[in-house]
């Protein structure tokens, strides 16, 4: 195949990969933008649940906790931050002891001060005020349609990393002088005439944040196949070390030595590991009997670099069980584990969610510029096969 059929090959292949996914991309890039401050939308559409009133000395998250299930017998906490900042409440994630006498909520805030209950909700994806961020979350991740919806949108993240892939390919000049000819591929002539400045944001827009957007694709298609295809593969190249979370739950019906000895041990074993990270969040698994402290450098729960350490111990005796730890297992666990920090940005902080930012805007402006560009080259196509379809009548 000739250079000139060849790009004609991949620039049709380009334009139809973009014509196929560009509505799932552009609800992917503007529900990403509005997922980049999903918390602090979410505190500001529900200041009744994360605003605390209270006055006085906070007595400790471990204690709120306890008060809450010594309270409310039909409840048990399953996670809950073990640090909340000031003026703010601690959400807990809770269940009902007994299956059959659900509670009507899975959420409940605590004033940090006295422990009361500011309020409670059911999580899940919906439209009011409550639900809204989880709804976009839902909508960002699975189109709102479950399962096959996630794979939709695998599908449209694999055509997106396909079709970076060759959007650079066209912006490569086929003949010399090699740098002469690519350098105004990303410039950007702003007093061109529109549909000239289209095509150049479209194009230089997607050449200076190709690396980004790559990245975001590729963690957007292992994400959307995490357990059908991307485990299953990183696993057979480079297994992760043995867990206990490999194996069946296996109910235990020995009491639990409860949050705050749980939160000792797991402590003692991380000095003695010589972690000098902070605890930040606590949980329980009551199908396994296990308590597990998430540790951070800030006390909060974040994913920079490769996320949390968490340490399991046992819920009967306090024994340290395993130790969550991506820092110390196999390549492929870290592969694993950087999968969410990247996609997010927080695998650098505030910085790296600024740029997933920018380039949720730039993937929508891509979508914008490239349906124009496709739409304006469309018209001048047809125009062009009428001319020549005039031309041969009257000849």
């Amino acid at each position: 195949m000739s250079k000139p059929r060849t790009r004609q090959f991949w620039m049709s292949v380009h334009r139809y990969l973009g014509l196929a996914t560009l509505v799932f991309l552009f609800i992917a890039a503007v529900t990403g933008c509005f997922l980049c401050f999903d918390k602090r939308i979410d505190a500001a559409l529900n200041p009744d649940l994360f605003r605390s009133s209270g006055a006085g000395a906070p007595i400790g998250t471990v204690a709120a906790v306890t008060r809450l299930e010594a309270a409310h017998p039909e409840l048990a906490a399953l996670s809950f931050p073990l640090n909340v900042p000031a003026g703010g409440t601690i959400e807990i994630a809770v269940a009902p002891r007994d299956a059959a006498h659900p509670l009507g909520y899975d959420q409940a805030f605590l004033d940090p001060h006295d422990g009361h209950v500011v309020g409670t909700r059911q999580s899940g994806p919906g439209w009011d005020r409550r639900h809204f961020v989880e709804g976009v979350f839902q909508f960002h991740y699975t189109l709102l349609a479950g399962t096959w919806g996630r794979w939709l949108m695998g599908v449209a993240a694999l055509g997106w990393l396909i079709g970076n892939g060759v959007g650079f390919y066209l912006t490569l000049p086929p003949v010399g002088p090699f740098w002469r000819r690519w350098k105004p591929m990303w410039k950007i002539d702003l007093s061109a005439r529109l549909r000239r400045l289209m095509l150049d944001l479209h194009r230089a827009s997607g050449l200076w944040l190709l690396i980004g957007a790559m990245v975001l694709a590729f963690t957007s298609v292992c994400m959307n196949f995490f357990d059908e295809a991307f485990t299953p593969v990183v696993q057979s190249v480079s297994p992760a070390k043995p867990s206990p979370f490999d194996a069946p739950a296996i109910p235990s019906k020995a009491a639990p030595i409860g949050f705050a000895a749980a939160l000792d041990q797991a402590a003692t074993h991380a000095r003695a590991a010589g972690l000098a990270w902070r605890p930040a969040k606590e949980s329980h698994l009551p199908d396994r009997n296990l308590y597990g402290v998430m540790f951070t450098a800030s006390g909060v729960e974040h994913y920079r670099d490769l996320g949390p350490i968490t340490y399991y111990v046992d819920g009967a005796t306090g024994r340290f069980v395993y130790a969550d730890d991506p820092y110390r297992d196999s390549a492929g666990r870290k592969v694993s584990r950087a999968l969410y920090p990247l996609h997010s940005g927080e695998v650098i902080g505030p910085f790296g969610i600024a740029i997933i930012f920018l380039l949720g805007l730039s993937t929508a402006e891509m979508c914008v510029t490239g349906l124009y560009t496709w739409w304006k080259k469309r018209q001048s196509r047809r125009a062009s096969e009428r001319a020549k379809a005039l031309a041969r009548a009257t000849a």
